[in-house]
């Protein structure tokens, strides 16, 4: 938690979008009074903090270890936030009462040393990233007393303030104004990535959308693959009516494995509304569809959209079964499944078109969905779809299944008088007799 991530923000875009962040509320550098210093950093140790920045505790420890004590504070410091990231909060908590020693030993002609604005503050992260919250504001408060405003204390305020509720804006005012009182002060990229996140989602709530974007996209450059940064930005694009970039960033997050709910099928089904205000209604039909397909129940409204776009695409299909274009009305037919897949007229008709063609075991295969389909729904049949079956396996050399199909509907039939009896068993009869002239 007290890492700083290895990505940092170009320059051009942070000037690009200072104006942007104004308006969404920060304040980064008013209280700034004195001009902005590099920070002093120990050349030695540079290797140490990109590390840590790189999430990779043992290599900065291996290093310091290959140092010695010939670093001083910063060293310990920075074997401070090694071992905490390690897990060992007691090693930590030493290491930064090794650092106050070394650092009052080596304070002139025996004076009180004057506090290390460096140590309080590591030792503030510390007690925030081990949850210590009010010892870290206590601790806070008697730093500011004892050194005064420093850019280090500025940032674990910020640090602090984004780990207490509410405080993200100004956790986010006070790591943006760390990092102008002294440029290159370490440890505050992560952090600042984290309050931009945060502010992010208050934007997001109070409906600014646009503002949202803007802390995801900065965020983003500390951090291009974190997931949260990245699903915050596919949330702000779709208020922004982007719903394509955002499906993009929502689908990468689905392949790695981010547990999003319904989150894809919602934004299919919106995007699906919005093109429809927009009257491109095929276009609108297809987000829907695939909303449904995901497993998200549409509505009213755009279930019977769906079956209207169904029943022109069967209306299309008898228009070419009517010119004996059996294959065209079977392209419009799979096109009204795909809008009603429980259309049982749509896959009755793509059964006759596939039989038409020749292609037997294809037409079995639909016919015994259409069957399937009528016996859950309960919807009556009004022609007798089970011997144009049993026809279709016959012609496929499925002879058995044939003979299954016609069994099964004399098994279920009421009465020998009911419709397609007779019929049912005169070619159950011709198949048996065909089968005896084979043997």
């Amino acid at each position: 938690m007290l890492l700083e991530s290895r990505f940092r923000p170009p320059a051009a875009l942070v000037l690009g979008l200072a104006l942007t962040l104004a308006g969404c509320g920060s304040e980064s550098g008013a209280s700034a009074t004195r001009a902005a210093e590099a920070y002093p950093l120990d050349p030695r140790l540079a290797e140490v903090r990109d590390a840590l920045d790189a999430g990779i505790p043992d290599a900065a420890i291996t290093l310091l270890d290959q140092l010695g004590d010939e670093a001083g504070v910063e060293a310990l410091l920075l074997r401070a936030r090694a071992v905490l990231f390690q897990g060992d909060a007691v090693g930590s908590l030493k290491r930064i009462a090794d650092a106050k020693r070394v650092h009052a030993q080596t304070s002139a002609d025996g004076e009180a040393a004057q506090p290390d604005a460096r140590i309080l503050a590591t030792e503030v992260e510390i007690y925030v990233a081990l949850d210590r919250i009010a010892a870290a504001q206590d601790l806070l408060r008697e730093a500011y007393k004892a050194v005064g405003r420093t850019p280090e204390l500025e940032r674990a305020r910020g640090v602090l303030l984004i780990r207490t509720p509410g405080g993200g804006r100004e956790g986010l005012t006070a790591l943006e104004t760390a990092r102008e009182l002294a440029p290159g002060l370490p440890f505050v990229g992560f952090p600042l990535a984290q309050a931009h996140h945060l502010v992010g989602r208050e934007a997001l709530g109070a409906q600014a959308a646009d503002q949202a974007l803007v802390h995801a996209l900065l965020a983003r450059e500390y951090d291009p693959l974190d997931p949260s940064f990245r699903e915050l930005e596919a949330e702000a694009r779709a208020g922004l009516g982007d719903f394509q970039t955002s499906l993009e960033l929502y689908r990468d997050l689905v392949t790695e494995g981010r547990p999003l709910g319904d989150t894809l099928a919602i934004m299919h089904k919106n995007w699906g509304t919005q093109l429809l205000l927009e009257q491109r209604k095929d276009e609108a039909v297809a987000q829907y569809c695939a909303a449904r397909d995901l497993g998200l129940e549409l509505g009213e409204f755009a279930s019977a959209l769906l079956v209207d776009h169904a029943r022109a695409r069967i209306d299309q299909g008898l228009e070419r079964v009517a010119l004996e274009d059996w294959s065209g009305g079977a392209e419009r037919f799979r096109a009204a499944i795909d809008l009603a897949p429980d259309s049982v007229e749509a896959w009755n008709h793509l059964g006759v078109c596939l039989f038409r063609q020749g292609e037997y075991y294809e037409a079995g295969e639909v016919w015994t969905e259409v069957l399937v389909l009528a016996a859950r729904d309960g919807i009556p049949l009004p022609e007798p779809v089970h011997l144009n079956l049993a026809r279709a396996w016959r012609l496929a050399d499925e002879t058995e299944r044939a003979y299954a199909t016609l069994a099964d509907f004399l098994d279920g039939a009421p009465a020998a008088d009911a419709p397609w009896v007779a019929e049912t068993r005169a070619m159950l009869a011709r198949l048996e007799a065909e089968n005896v002239g084979d043997g």
